[in-house]
């Protein structure tokens, strides 16, 4: 249904919400081509927070023009929406809406992300006058428009270019193709559990420290979607090093206990392990697990508390974009963490996929043979 916006397209919709009603979204929008248009990050990653040393955004003259106009016109639109926060980055921008009341008929959020992204585009014209599209194919260049956001339902839709770039005809008396700013389509996420709001304004707030981290620490920050392990093939995110360790022992828990039935995580024998498993990670064992059992995942939350290493295997697919939470975010940026995903994950049922990772799992810490295709890194 377009009202409800349910159709899934690896951008988070969720089939179940309807998107006409009361919500609070955080929506992040990305450049074509992870163009730096917005402007750049300045400062360190060791810089004090508060300070010029510490990393923040210098907007760019359109990115300042986004900030104190195109983003206020949401409002303008639609009265029923707030504008909370904002995250401008220099290659995608994060918004974090609130929609009061019910939007009018026929709209959803999608109605407002489609008119800010036009309002946005028409800007980035405004200032970029000569049209890269229409130039390539010789014809002279657009006259610039006035940066308004438009409703969705006059929105220009994006169509193929003779260079393959994505584009959308000009409303103007030359008619030509103009490049689009934003990729198709959007990533929401829902806030409607206790703490997420806080959790995702400090996300937020804290976007040019992570990507400062990813620049200063290239080594702990490795995204690498081909690395092969025992002869099976892996994406990966965090320090690569710690396949590299000399000591690694799989965790791994039943559910249920087999002599009493009572859940693994309630026995004197879960807590002995587990103090265990903790005691020689602390001396340099790296402890590995997809940490699907509860008495894996309280194994893993302590690991990440008391910063040991860890490797951590997903079902979850780890694509060019991929990210993890800011918890373990932080666990990659210190070294401490490394998640693989399997390309094939076998079995036809999720029991059978978790058996088939912790068998990973065990294979991992015995493999003796790893690579990454075109790097020689971890040889």
């Amino acid at each position: 249904m377009v009202g409800n916006e349910t159709i899934h397209n690896q951008h988070r919709r969720s089939f179940s919400h309807d998107y006409r009603e009361k919500g609070t979204y955080m929506v992040t929008m990305v450049v074509e081509g992870r163009e730096p248009v917005f402007g750049h990050i300045e400062g360190h990653a060791k810089g004090k927070s508060g300070t010029n040393e510490a990393p923040h955004m210098v907007l760019s003259d359109l990115g300042r023009q986004v900030l104190e106009k195109e983003i206020r016109k949401i409002s303008h639109y639609y009265p029923m929406v707030e504008v909370w926060r904002t995250a401008i980055m220099p290659d995608h921008i994060h918004l974090l809406i609130r929609v009061r009341e019910p939007l009018p008929e026929g709209k959803h959020l999608g109605s407002i992300v489609r008119g800010f992204k036009t309002g946005c585009t028409r800007a980035w014209w405004n200032l970029n006058p000569i049209a890269p599209i229409g130039n390539a194919m010789g014809t002279r260049a657009a006259v610039p428009e006035a940066s308004v956001a438009v409703p969705e339902a006059s929105a220009a839709v994006p169509e193929a270019s003779p260079s393959g770039i994505p584009a959308v005809r000009a409303a103007s008396p030359s008619g030509l193709l103009r490049p689009v700013l934003f990729q198709k389509g959007y990533h929401d996420r829902i806030i409607n559990r206790p703490g997420m709001l806080e959790n995702i304004k400090r996300y937020m707030a804290e976007n040019p420290l992570r990507a400062r981290i990813r620049q200063e620490c290239p080594k702990l920050m490795e995204r690498q979607l081909h690395l092969w392990i025992s002869g099976r093939e892996y994406a990966a995110f965090g320090n690569l090093f710690l396949l590299k360790y000399p000591l690694k022992e799989q965790v791994f828990f039943h559910r249920k206990d087999a002599t009493t039935g009572q859940p693994t995580e309630s026995t004197e024998a879960y807590q002995q392990e587990r103090r265990r498993l903790l005691q020689i990670a602390e001396e340099g064992t790296v402890l590995v697990t997809p940490g699907i059992s509860k008495g894996e995942n309280l194994v893993v939350s302590d690991a990440l508390d008391a910063q040991l290493p860890l490797i951590l295997l997903q079902k979850e697919p780890i694509g060019e974009y991929w990210k993890p939470s800011q918890r373990r975010f932080y666990a990659c940026a210190t070294g401490r963490l490394l998640i693989l995903a399997p390309w094939q994950n076998e079995g036809s049922s999720d029991y059978a996929r978790f058996h088939h990772l912790n068998n990973l799992a065990k294979e991992i810490c015995e493999a003796t043979e790893m690579r990454i295709m075109g790097f020689d890194r971890l040889k």
